[in-house]
């Protein structure tokens, strides 16, 4: 993994910087990076310009470049203070020297989202959107002596700029790299929407044999006219040359010229795919009297593709189906703010995981990652930022074609990008919409789409166009999943809405309805928390085995229709979302892997579905402590045991006894293992390869809770008040067991009906002052009792309550709570005939989604065990019982 990153770095730097025309081989062309020693503030400064250096008192902090003012503050714990904000940047350049026959630019990899760009106190450009490159020709502003840059960026929520709203978080700032970049006045175009000013094609391609066209724009910025040489040399990774191509060229003094050169075929190529991504160079090269006056590289795979409605995919003739997930682009304690290493390392875990295909969500990412699609063989879906809604405006439109040319021509000489994509989820937001004007926006998204659509395929006639539609009936009756040449579902059977089986359903009957219609699963996924686990799993649990259980059932059912081209599991990776809540507010906990990076149970699922390396690995990584409560009469336990392989058949071991072989179905083994006695156990899997024996070890510790709660000495038992599954707090160890009913000598609640309540999660909401939020999203509510036949003796009973919010799942676009006076719940709690809470108004007295945690001595006496009672109307999250001295 090491030497393959170092490998990329050296690639990367080479290819990267020279791609998107940042070159600096050629004693013209200069780049450098302008990264390092700014100064930084945050928040507006109101006649800034205005002000002198003598009586300016700002505050400034000293920063580096990739930077957002977002990488830790994202909404803190239990507030919801505005992020989204101002931020202004400065940087002197000392010591200049402008050459008058050099042109001086300033090239923006990305700045979130919209950026004023000031030299020496003068206006130099402007850029809107938040995911694109930019670039500002600086020439005129610079001066020999010191130069100074101020930059401001603008983050606020812009009703012209996409995206409106998103389940993703919106970081503020310059979090991608920032160049410096000096060129002779006869150059390749850098103002060709920020993009490389040379195309490449490969317009006839073969097993064997193919083409290339290369399309360049100069521009002559001399004052007179020049008479010269373009020139591209195409070479292998052996850097033995494989075609010239010359072409002699006269441009007029401030002209502008766009030039075509068509190789001959070239015989023996190797081609391009993701099982061998073999990529060749092509260094375009503009020549004056012999001389290399500037020059630009970009990668070329020979691979060509297709895409049919019952067929799927193919690629250089053979059938594939895309297989991989979508990725966003932050990281804890930076934000969007990324390294390239990072960038790398994550494609490098897709690629890792057997995946063959991405989609860039929901934004153009950094050049970083598609050079590290190239290299590892990723074919690439990606898209501009137009989610959930559009605004009717001019302005909005102009900018979403601005960001879709950007986009295109920024990254089309990359060969694993297939797929150019303009919307998603476009009508979520139509639930929102005043109903009168619900026919208005449809239309005005439509009169769009059309216009991307157009656009799209005027810029690039060799690849495809996508948009991603959720379960949503307008789609097609307002033929917007008609216009684009595939359509993109993302879709949650079993998570959201319905059972897993119904996504077949609905793709079978999309497919005999529209059976010309290329489909691609873009979204499809089930959140989950590493902390929750259960073995009876139900809808919307965020336990591990949940996830699993759902990832399982929607690669069978994707892997089992041809007609589906491909999909993309929703997430690579657990990802910021600043204002979403569920299990783990403000991620998006759906990732095959944490924020981490750390690989979930759910990732080695795809890795032996996708591989083609053996994989065999004990699914059980997030369940290594296990606390089970045994029924009545029960002294051992049995815990299925999750197995995920490619490999024919596997032996399980438990403390090396062997507990038979079994053969694979579906990528997955599963056994039930007896657990005689609390205690540490090593799981051992072993399975034969071709070539190789293959084995995996995972140790275990399991804790088996009496029935009978005097048999246990020392006794500390954590109820999950509510729930089905159990909860780990990661910070002491406790596991907090899933709530049963009473039964005699052991514990449970009792309920004025007897009738048990619908289990799983009570509550969506982000619970305040606190990261243990799934022990306070389930409750229980109505019983009258609950009851401990402990031995007699002292112990510390803790009570755990919370009044959630009803009815409200706050997103980014969500208001806010309304306020309460209070007296919804009146609640009174006592403990051995104690009173330990009496008329608490939880609303009242601690707001909304503020947890109560309070605890009391209580003597068990005379074999009367504890009992708490309540009133009616109580609510409880949570209950321990813990023995002391």
């Amino acid at each position: 993994m090491e030497r393959s990153c170092k490998n990329f770095l050296a690639i990367a730097l080479f290819l990267f910087l020279q791609c998107n025309v940042i070159s600096a081989l050629s004693q013209s062309r200069k780049v450098e990076t302008l990264n390092a020693g700014w100064q930084f503030h945050r928040g507006d400064i109101k006649n800034y310009f205005l002000r002198s250096p003598a009586t300016d008192n700002t505050q400034w902090q000293t920063i580096n470049i990739p930077h957002t003012w977002n990488a830790t503050d994202i909404l803190p714990q239990h507030k919801r203070t505005p992020y989204r904000d101002i931020g202004f940047y400065k940087k002197t350049i000392r010591n200049f020297v402008k050459q008058n026959d050099q042109r001086y630019y300033l090239y923006f990899e990305g700045a979130n989202q919209e950026t004023d760009l000031y030299i020496n106190n003068q206006k130099a450009g402007n850029h809107k959107g938040g995911y694109t490159a930019f670039c500002f020709d600086i020439t005129s502003y610079l001066k020999t002596g010191d130069n100074v840059i101020t930059i401001r960026v603008n983050s606020l929520f812009n009703a012209d700029i996409p995206p409106l709203s998103a389940d993703f978080t919106f970081f503020g700032g310059i979090y991608r790299d920032v160049y410096m970049i000096t060129t002779a006045g006869l150059h390749f175009t850098l103002s060709d929407y920020a993009s490389s000013g040379v195309y490449i094609e490969t317009p006839a391609v073969n097993n064997t044999n193919g083409t290339v066209k290369v399309k360049s724009t100069i521009v002559n910025q001399t004052p007179v006219s020049q008479k010269f040489v373009l020139q591209t040399i195409i070479t292998d990774q052996e850097n033995k040359e494989i075609s010239r191509l010359n072409k002699e060229l006269v441009i007029a003094a401030g002209q502008q010229l766009t030039a075509e050169q068509l190789s001959n075929n070239i015989t023996g190529i190797r081609l391009w795919s993701p099982d061998k991504p073999y990529l060749y160079r092509a260094e375009t090269q503009l020549l004056l009297n012999n001389q290399v006056i500037d020059e630009v590289t970009n990668p070329i795979g020979f691979r060509w593709f297709k895409f049919g409605p019952d067929s799927g995919f193919q690629l250089n003739g053979k059938p594939l189906k895309l297989m991989g997930a979508n990725r966003h682009q932050d990281y804890p304690g930076m934000g969007n703010a990324l390294p390239d290493e990072i960038h790398y390392s994550d494609m490098k875990l897709l690629k890792d995981m057997g995946a063959n295909f991405v989609r860039l969500a929901h934004y153009p990412q950094d050049p970083a990652v598609l050079h590290a699609a190239d290299e590892l063989g990723l074919l690439v879906w990606e898209e501009i930022p137009l989610v959930n809604e559009i605004t009717i405006s001019k302005a909005y439109n102009d900018n979403a074609r601005n960001m879709l040319h950007e986009m295109i021509r920024q990254h089309y000489n990359h060969p694993s990008v297939i797929l150019w994509g303009y919307m998603n989820e476009i009508y979520w937001k139509h639930r929102f919409i005043d109903s009168s004007l619900v026919n208005l926006h449809t239309q005005k998204t439509i009169e769009l789409a059309k216009q991307l659509e157009a656009i799209a395929r005027s810029e690039d006639k060799n690849r495809y166009t996508a948009m991603a539609m959720h379960n949503y009936p307008l789609y097609e009756k307002s033929g917007l999943s008609d216009i684009p040449m595939i359509a993109g579902w993302n879709l949650y059977h079993g998570w959201y809405y319905d059972n897993f089986e119904d996504f077949g359903k609905f793709m079978d009957a999309q497919h005999k309805l529209h059976p010309k219609r290329i489909h691609l699963i873009s979204e499809y996924g089930a959140g989950s928390d590493p902390r929750v686990h259960t073995d009876k799993p139900v809808r919307f649990d965020f336990s591990i085995e949940g996830q699993k259980r759902f990832l399982e059932s929607f690669i069978k059912q994707i892997q089992e229709r041809p007609y589906i081209a491909g999909a993309t599991v929703w997430n690579l990776i657990d990802f910021s979302s600043e204002m979403r809540v569920d299990a783990t507010p403000r991620i998006n906990n759906k990732g095959l892997t944490t924020v981490n990076r750390t690989p979930k149970d759910a990732y080695y699922l795809y890795q032996a579905a996708l591989s083609k390396k053996p994989v065999l690995k004990i699914a059980e990584t997030d369940y290594q402590q296990r606390c089970i409560q045994l029924k009545s009469g029960q002294q051992e336990a049995i815990q299925t045991i999750d197995i995920y392989t490619n490999l024919a058949k596997a032996e399980l071991f438990l403390n090396n006894q062997s507990l038979g072989s079994k053969a694979t179905a579906d990528h997955k083994i599963s056994w039930d293992v007896l657990f005689k006695q609390s205690g540490e156990y090593m799981l051992k899997i072993v399975a034969q390869g071709d070539t190789a024996t293959y084995e995996d070890r995972l140790p275990i510790t399991v804790n088996l809770v009496p029935s009978d709660l005097k048999t246990i000495k020392n006794m500390d038992l954590a109820i999950n008040a509510g729930s089905h599954y159990s909860f780990r707090d990661d910070h002491s160890g406790t596991i907090w067991l899933p709530d049963q009913p009473y039964q005699p000598g052991s514990w449970g609640y009792i309920n004025p009906d007897k009738k048990p309540k619908i289990e799983k999660i009570a509550s969506l909401e982000d619970i305040n002052n606190t990261d243990l939020d799934p022990l306070y999203q389930s409750m229980r509510t109505g019983m009258k009792q609950y009851k401990f036949d402990v031995a007699d003796g002292w112990y510390e009973v803790e009570l755990l309550c919370v009044e959630p919010l009803p009815k409200m799942r706050r997103f980014a676009d969500s208001p806010e709570p309304p306020p309460h006076p209070g007296g919804l719940r009146i609640m009174s709690v006592m403990i051995n005939n104690m009173p330990f809470l009496h008329d608490v108004d939880l609303i009242k007295d601690y707001g909304y989604n503020n947890p109560l945690r309070e605890k009391i001595m209580v003597k068990a006496s005379n074999g009367n065990g504890i009992t708490l009672d309540f009133t009616p109307n109580a609510i409880v999250s949570g209950i321990r019982v813990r023995a002391v001295e």
